[in-house]
């Protein structure tokens, strides 16, 4: 076997980024991809994105209208591993496509079903655009942005790039267990579920009442500097930015982020910068937490004055010299696949693509030693390999030889050891934990340093689900006890930087050898090569590198740091490991895996992470943040703002219909997508002119009927819309769980969390699992590795573990055997 899926037939029949990303990275790996075309065609086919989403791919045009061509399309369903499709709920089963249909046929087949908003519900029928799902969902009500007391559009594609992720992880899942079950089974994800990625407010106790819904220039700076997530930092503007996250104009015009939110990172950068005075100074020896706004301003604008003494690239060398300065240019996604650093860990592949020529593209998602990618195949033609494909019909239903087992959640059985800290690698974590399997996070007896921000949503959702033990790994019985985990685990995924696993003894050379088919990730920030491989990285600074930042901002803005990259990178490292997963499961080896926030970011840029001579520039939002286009934008209403998403012919033409304007229709300024796009600012204009006509609901309700996409964009926060509105409820998108952390906020520590993203027909995922705190699991894990209490006590006083004051109570009652005489282990 040359690649991991090699032999895994996929059908795919979806639209959009979410789903063709997905089957990409199946193809990437091996996996022979036959993209059906959609009933009506697929307008993306203009957008030049679609030749990195297809790569690889075969595309077979069925024809839909006789019965003939439905039954092709149902012969190649059931002769295949995995089904994708994004058709409206109930198309499918119109098209005698539907799951119980063709699984009576193929009873070894995955089908996943992608939507916007599920299968039922009064959202169903919506369409599958992000900006629908953002703006119906409170998320554009929510955006930080420049423009005051109003939406502001989510630009960057996390919510499809959170769901193609998510849907690889669950494909994973489900063949591990088809696996052992010899079955197939149905799962259903939505690009809703793109929402549950930290970054967006979420907890709420039970029976507390929902705040009041403020846009995130009315919300505090106090709240800021506590961690929460609701107020407008502008960390381009010294007036209102914290010391520790800075983003600083050089000497050249551009513009550098910087994230210090730990001491040690800000001392080191403070004295890269030649400030290292301040800590003389009363006024500013407790920087960067300076409660006095007089003292935090006057420090940020002597900051301001000394970055802009040197060039951007001057800044740089500098910080590659002093790799705890993490601080980062603000640059395009075009730029990031040029960059060095980019280059040097091999993220760029180039491709002789038939309609472009030679063409860039970003590379393969993650790095396996063993099995690594082949991409050697542009994108097809639509339709380019239907004779070929239709001609080796029928096809038998794959066979498959079950190793035994009835799992009940889709990862049950599967150990994950975490030894990573802050928000990009433990929210993976988190992903796998919801899928089922025991993931047990070892952490310093100090604990993570993301636990200090106890009101931060983002923190809690990365570390809910998990076993924690507090382990101290610089002594030699807690490195000990740390292998006899690894000895009963199937994955290891740490985030330290290079040089260091080696220096504690946790490096994956090391841990082979005690468990040789283990499943071994090193979720990076830079890569394990290049110049800034031991650069520190945190959320907005990776928001810089790769274009995040940049395209979110708005054309003509100052930039603004975003803070998505780490659950970006978070939701990638879960599918690096469920790469290794399948590398395991198809191979019985076990594998070495390298993700990056840098390759993951510029993913979740992927409708722009691509060159070739000639290609369009990326359209990026105005000045005012609007959108992207006039059919793909907010409009202020007469009572306030919807978000449209028309941009295909026919899209376009319901909409001037719906509106009474076929005048607009018929205007040769309009009559193509690239035509409107080109005069982009006269039909804004227009539309604004009827929008403002009629109320914010009067237009939903109105082009909704008329299958136009179009939702409020400012009825209520993201938080109020999670909890309170008909639709997300029927689902039960949100599930109740408790915690003893959180008696203080109610009697019993019951709140609410997300559900987990994707629905298994057979394997559910357990709902509910809570965060809990530091060393909550410690003495019961080491009981299971054998060691008594006696000995848990020992371990305790020599400060080689840490438990919870509660059992550390009960502990400090134990008389105990001298040292030496109970064992360590069994």
């Amino acid at each position: 076997m040359t690649t991991i899926f090699q032999g895994l037939r996929v059908i795919d029949l979806s639209q959009g980024m979410a789903g063709p990303l997905t089957t990409m990275i199946l193809a990437d790996y091996g996996a022979e991809v036959i993209r059906l075309e959609p009933p009506d065609g697929d307008p993306m086919w203009q957008h030049p994105a679609y030749m990195l989403w297809n790569r690889g791919k075969k595309s077979v045009a069925i024809d839909w209208s006789c019965e003939a061509g439905r039954a092709q399309a149902r012969q190649l369903i059931e002769g295949a591993d995995i089904f994708l499709e994004t058709l409206r709920p109930g198309a499918a089963e119109v098209l005698g496509l539907g799951y119980d249909i063709v699984a009576a046929a193929n009873p070894a087949l995955i089908y996943y079903s992608l939507s916007a908003f599920g299968q039922h519900g009064p959202y169903k029928d919506f369409k599958a655009y992000d900006g629908i799902v953002n703006a119906k969902s409170g998320r554009m009500r929510d955006q930080v942005g420049w423009q005051k007391n109003r939406p502001t559009f989510r630009a960057v594609n996390d919510v499809s790039y959170h769901t193609s992720m998510y849907c690889f992880q669950a494909l994973i899942a489900a063949l591990r267990v088809r696996s052992m079950t010899g079955r197939g089974q149905k799962l259903e994800g939505t690009l809703l579920s793109g929402v549950t990625s930290p970054n967006n407010a979420w907890r709420l106790f039970e029976g507390q009442e929902i705040p009041p819904d403020l846009y995130p220039g009315e919300t505090s700076k106090e709240a800021a500097s506590r961690g929460e997530l609701v107020a407008d930092r502008h960390e381009s503007d010294p007036y209102t930015a914290t010391p520790s996250q800075l983003c600083a104009e050089t000497k050249d015009g551009r513009w550098i982020m910087h994230s210090h939110i730990q001491q040690d990172l800000f001392n080191a950068w403070i004295d890269a910068i030649g400030f290292s005075w301040i800590r003389d100074d009363p006024r500013y020896r407790n920087a960067p937490n300076l409660p006095n706004a007089e003292d935090r301003i006057a420090l940020n604008l002597m900051i301001f004055a000394r970055m802009k003494e040197k060039t951007a690239a001057e800044w740089r060398d500098i910080y590659r010299r002093n790799p705890d300065c993490a601080g980062e240019i603000m640059q395009t996604t075009q730029e990031a696949l040029a960059h060095e650093q980019f280059r040097a860990n091999g993220h760029v592949i180039e491709l002789d693509d038939p309609r472009v020529g030679r063409m860039k593209q970003v590379g393969p998602f993650a790095k396996i030693a063993d099995y690594p990618a082949r991409i050697t195949r542009p994108a097809p033609l639509p339709g380019e390999h239907t004779a070929e494909v239709l001609g080796t019909l029928p096809w038998a239903p794959p066979m498959i030889t079950s190793t035994g087992g009835n799992p009940r959640r889709p990862l049950e059985g599967i150990t994950v050891i975490e030894a990573a800290s802050w928000l990009a690698a433990p929210f993976a974590g988190a992903l796998l934990a919801d899928l089922g399997a025991r993931v047990i996070k070892v952490e310093p007896l100090t604990g993570d340093p993301y636990r200090k921000m106890i009101t931060n949503d983002n923190m809690i959702r990365a570390f809910q689900g998990k076993e924690n033990v507090a382990l101290n790994l610089k002594s030699a019985e807690g490195l000990k006890v740390f292998y006899e985990l690894v000895a009963r685990a199937d994955i290891v995924m740490h985030n330290y930087r290079p040089g260091v696993p080696e220096r504690l003894g946790i490096d994956y050379a090391t841990l082979k050898k005690i468990k040789p088919d283990l499943v071994y990730l090193y979720a990076g920030s830079y890569g394990s090569a290049g110049p800034d491989a031991l650069r520190a990285a945190f959320n907005p600074t990776m928001g810089a590198f790769s274009g995040n930042s940049v395209f979110q901002s708005g054309e003509g803005n100052r930039p603004k740091g975003d803070q998505s990259p780490d659950p970006i990178s978070g939701s990638g490292v879960a599918t690096g490991m469920l790469l290794g997963l399948a590398a395991r499961l198809f191979t019985g080896k076990g594998q070495y895996l390298e993700t990056s926030m840098m390759n993951s970011n510029v993913y979740c840029n992927s409708d722009d992470a691509f060159d070739y001579f000639g290609k369009p520039v990326r359209l990026v939002p105005g000045k005012g943040q609007l959108g992207l286009e006039a059919t793909y934008r907010l409009y202020e209403t007469a009572d306030g703002w919807v978000f449209l998403a028309a941009q295909f012919d026919g899209e376009f033409q319901a909409l001037c219909k719906a509106i009474g304007r076929e005048d607009i229709r018929d205007d040769p300024r309009y009559i193509g997508w690239e035509d409107r796009i080109r005069h982009k600012d006269e039909l804004g204009a227009e539309l604004e002119v009827v929008f403002r006509m009629r109320a914010a609901d009067e237009w939903e309700d109105v082009l909704l009927a008329a299958d136009v996409a179009c939702v409020r964009a400012d009825a209520m926060s993201h938080l109020r819309f999670l909890h309170t509105d008909s639709h997300v409820r029927g689902m039960r998108f949100m599930t109740r769980t408790q915690s003893p952390e959180f008696i203080q906020h109610e009697q019993n520590g019951r709140y609410w969390r997300h559900a987990p993203v994707v629905k298994f027909s057979d394997t559910p995922c357990a709902d509910g699992k809570p965060y809990e705190g530091l060393g909550e699991h410690t003495s019961a894990v080491l009981g299971e590795l054998g060691y008594d209490q006696a000995t848990i006590a020992l371990l305790l006083e020599k400060r080689v573990i840490k438990v919870t004051e509660r059992e550390q109570e009960v502990i400090d009652q134990i008389t105990f055997q001298p040292a030496g005489s109970a064992p360590l282990s069994t």
